[in-house]
């Protein structure tokens, strides 16, 4: 399932955290809502979802986001994938083409 978020709720708490922590951008956060993603329900909090994608630049990254409305999202973290998230990535792209 392709994430249908193309409007972000950054506020102060949020906005420029994932550059410190892990040098990804806020722009390189709403380009993985651009191309190929998948959505997975997250385990514990029914408003949230975790999204792996990848930006215009090639990064592929794993987000927490948290829903708002079927077309807005705060997205909460970001970092980049690991392994055996990259593999379930590579695996349901390919699926969807």
């Amino acid at each position: 399932m392709r994430a249908p978020y193309n409007e972000f709720e950054w506020d102060k708490n949020n906005s420029g955290k994932n550059l410190k922590l892990h040098g990804i951008s806020d722009p390189e956060i709403e380009q993985v809502f651009e191309n190929p993603n998948i959505v997975i329900p997250h385990k514990e909090y029914e408003d949230r979802r975790i999204v792996l994608g990848m930006t215009n630049g090639g990064k592929f990254l794993f987000l927490s986001i948290q829903h708002r409305t079927n077309t807005k999202c705060r997205p909460i973290h970001a970092r980049l994938m690991e392994p055996d998230e990259k593999a379930i990535f590579d695996k349901q792209v390919k699926q969807e083409e």
